[in-house]
């Protein structure tokens, strides 16, 4: 057997392998990731089984994961449960726009199997008899890859075609999205002339001439928003006005696979702005725009006050303006951030909009806002599993040291440390200077502060899956320069 994703959850995955495995029971020979996605690849151990696998993937793949699990996983992780609604509940959760629900969440568990054979364009090879071809085809990620079995002319596409308007910017944040080249990639699998297409989410749709016109139309339906948009910049206008032109064609609207379901068309149009041009949409009153709590201050001082400014916002809600309300209790809160009548307003606002959305997305993530008004805190902190601790280079973790630091302790402090790992042999070295953290893959002379371990030990520490002071009490770590020194610098981050 070879298995091409392997979802997004130990539980999730073996819900699936039971069932593949009562069709197919044969071993598992090699495992593909079309690309880096958490639902593509947390569930591989499960999909394993017994066997080693070689796992095939792009060589981008493993950057990507370790970007992920490391730089920026706070911030992706509570804006990917609030938009795909993973903690409500009964009526309240419909859909994820590409699959029921999303079945990672914190009584979920994670695992993870390092690709072991990468390439950069294609591959060619064959796998217990099967002719594979694995072509990069960068779209809806950077390392994006397709995987084409020429004898039964099947093109497996991963997460470039689905049953909805793609995601050319999905509101949980990405880097930003080629959508160009996604429709380049789009035309060369056309050029394949599969008469079976299996996209990683959404059903599999049969026969050549079908699927090459999907391919078209979906290759389209991305280049008119992106050149559209385009020529819309090249005149002069802001992301707002712009949103308000560019709609797709009659007969790509009424296309089945490209309904607003899971991307959306006006999303679209922001992320190639922001793409090609930055944060600054050309107009010169937001080039310094006012602070949000100067802005509050100024909707307040015009209507009169602050009682004021809360009676437009509940007119506004009593006349089903949702979004206007909305707007009013930001400023609000801004004020006043514990206002009572302000966030019971926001709530309500908030899931008036969120019933009101077709998207799944954006329902999600108004009616996932409106549970942390109550006080509900969507993102549980739960240990990661040391399976994929274990497989996190140190690089990553270092790397990502900078970005939690916490500036304004360390305004006044001025020291360096130099990490040394025994069983890998290398070293690092950050310094604290003034706010700032710099690191460096060496090792310094005369540190302030050393430290010696292994570098598994010093995973589990970042993972908090170990305790630093038991382990230096056992001598796992040692440490020169003081213990005091090594706490208070330690302190600085926010890990």
């Amino acid at each position: 057997n070879i298995i091409v994703d392997c979802l997004e959850s130990n539980e999730a995955a073996a819900r699936v392998k039971a069932k593949f495995d009562s069709i197919s029971p044969k071993p598992v020979k090699a495992i593909i990731y079309t690309h880096n996605h958490t639902d593509h690849i947390f569930g591989s151990e499960i999909m394993a089984g017994n066997e080693q696998p070689d796992v095939y993937a792009h060589e981008l793949t493993n950057y990507y994961i370790d970007r992920l699990v490391s730089v920026v996983l706070d911030g992706i992780e509570r804006r990917s449960y609030r938009m795909f609604g993973t903690h409500l509940r009964g009526n309240g959760h419909v859909n994820c726009g590409i699959g029921p629900f999303l079945d990672a969440h914190d009584a979920t568990t994670r695992s993870l199997l390092r690709p072991t054979i990468t390439f950069k364009d294609s591959l060619m090879t064959v796998i217990e008899g099967i002719d594979i071809q694995l072509f990069h085809m960068p779209g809806e990620t950077n390392d994006q890859i397709a995987v084409w079995l020429p004898k039964q002319k099947a093109l497996l596409s991963g997460d470039n075609i689905y049953k909805s308007f793609p995601n050319l910017y999905t509101i949980r944040g990405t880097p930003y999205r080629d959508v160009r080249e996604w429709a380049n990639s789009l035309d060369k699998l056309r050029e394949l002339q599969a008469e079976v297409l299996i996209p990683s989410h959404t059903q599999p749709i049969q026969g050549a001439k079908k699927i090459e016109q999907l391919l078209t139309d979906y290759a389209d339906g991305i280049r008119f928003v992106h050149d559209q948009t385009i020529r819309y910049m090249n005149k002069g206008l802001t992301p707002d006005e712009i949103v308000e032109l560019v709609q797709l064609p009659e007969h790509l609207q009424k296309n089945p696979h490209l309904q607003e379901f899971y991307g959306r068309v006006d999303w679209s149009v922001r992320s190639i702005f922001t793409g090609y041009f930055g944060w600054f949409d050309g107009n010169a009153t937001t080039l310094l725009p006012s602070s949000p709590t100067q802005k509050a201050k100024n909707m307040a001082a015009l209507v009169g006050g602050t009682t004021q400014l809360l009676d437009k916002a509940e007119e506004a809600f009593q006349e089903k303006n949702f979004q206007w309300a909305l707007e009013l209790s930001d400023h609000l809160l801004k004020l006043d951030a514990n206002h009572q009548t302000a966030k019971d307003l926001r709530h309500e606002c908030l899931l008036a909009l969120g019933q009101q959305q077709a998207n799944p997305n954006a329902r999600n993530y108004y009616l996932s806002q409106a549970l942390e008004v109550k006080g509900y805190d969507i993102v549980h902190k739960t240990p990661r599993p040391p399976s994929i601790v274990h497989k996190i280079p140190l690089a990553s973790i270092f790397n990502s040291m900078g970005v939690r630091l916490a500036s304004e302790r360390c305004l006044d402090y001025n020291k360096k440390a130099v990490f040394r790992f025994t069983d890998t042999g290398e070293a690092w070295t950050v310094h604290i200077r003034n706010g700032v953290a710099e690191v460096k893959a060496t090792a310094i002379n005369e540190p302030d502060i050393s430290v010696e371990t292994t570098a598994i030990i010093w995973k589990e520490i970042a993972a908090k899956l170990r305790s630093p002071v038991a382990a230096i009490a056992k001598g796992e770590v040692k440490i020169e320069g003081g213990l005091g020194n090594f706490k208070e610098f330690m302190e600085m981050f926010e890990i």
